[in-house]
């Protein structure tokens, strides 16, 4: 059973040699691997061109002008021919048998999408971190971001396709966008506790806060659209869920409004259910719900920017 696997590649050239090269040394036989170079300047097409030339056949490189990540998997996608797809971010590396293993999970459970393990790379001094899936119910699982990643997973061709494939509209939460629409056909996962892969963490320099406040709220809108679903189709079932949701909510809105508060404020009168109260954590101390229950959530968050010396609009 053919697996495709889907390299999108921008700029990448000190990483996509060993990106592609983990893809060559899997166990499994049965691959077409194809990198799509979406309008890289820095080297990465040569690189590929190279690869391309001494493997054999094995490796298709594919070029398109630069539109995104998003827009080349949906690309690669359409050039290939595989029921099962790999997609590999070409700064990460897939162990020799992930996708051997993987197969054989989605054979066994009769799975349209393998939810994988994965081990984070830090450029720096920080130490890897292995991070695995909040196995059992797939909608929590989701809304708490405990759903691997792009590269740890495996997808059936068709769940991508009937969900009308990747959104290249998005900068940020691809993934988990792609994936929520796929749970809403009705696509059944497996859990795969064995780390596949290792995803390499850049470091970038400094986010600028309009970029932050955009993730976030891109975070929110999408945690938002999962809740609303499981309020729709079966809101009794989905109870513990949907109250899961409503604090992840809160907590991803107490962040934007180190951004912007005002657009804070929004979120949480539009998102959140009237009498909604904050667990504790963390972030949200003993203090800050004392403050919450006496002065709602805007003077709350107002104390606790003073207290933390956060200016915000």
């Amino acid at each position: 059973m053919k697996v495709s696997v889907i390299i999108p590649c921008y700029n990448v050239a000190q990483h996509v040699e060993a990106a592609v090269r983990s893809a060559l040394d899997q166990s499994y036989a049965d691959l077409e691997i194809v990198a799509v170079d979406d309008g890289s300047t820095d080297g990465t097409a040569g690189i590929l061109k190279r690869l391309e030339s001494t493997t054999d056949g094995k490796l298709k490189v594919i070029s398109q002008s630069n539109a995104g990540a998003s827009a080349a998997r949906n690309n690669g996608l359409a050039s290939t021919t595989g029921v099962w797809v790999q997609f590999l971010d070409a700064d990460d590396v897939l162990f020799p048998d992930k996708i051997a293993r993987q197969i054989a999970l989605a054979m066994d459970q009769r799975a349209a999408v393998i939810i994988g393990s994965y081990r984070n790379r830090y450029d720096g001094s920080r130490s890897p971190e292995t991070v695995t899936p909040l196995i059992g119910d797939p909608w929590e699982a989701l809304i708490r971001t405990r759903m691997g990643t792009t590269s740890a997973n495996l997808f059936r061709r068709d769940a991508i396709v009937n969900a009308g494939g990747w959104d290249a509209s998005l900068r940020s939460s691809q993934d988990y966008e792609l994936l929520f629409r796929i749970l809403k056909s009705g696509a059944t996962v497996a859990w795969d506790e064995v780390i596949g892969c290792e995803v390499l963490k850049r470091k970038t320099g400094s986010i600028s806060r309009t970029n932050e406040r955009e993730n976030w709220s891109r975070y929110l809108d999408l945690r938002c659209a999962m809740r609303d679903h499981l309020r729709q189709v079966d809101p009794q079932h989905h109870a513990s869920t949907i109250a899961i949701a409503d604090q992840y909510l809160f907590m991803a809105i107490r962040v934007l409004s180190k951004h912007d508060r005002q657009a804070a404020f929004d979120a949480f009168k539009r998102m959140l259910p009237e009498g909604f109260k904050p667990e504790r954590n963390v972030a949200t101390t003993s203090s800050y719900q004392l403050a919450y229950r006496l002065f709602g959530f805007r003077n709350a968050e107002r104390l606790a920017g003073l207290i933390s010396g956060t200016r915000t609009s």
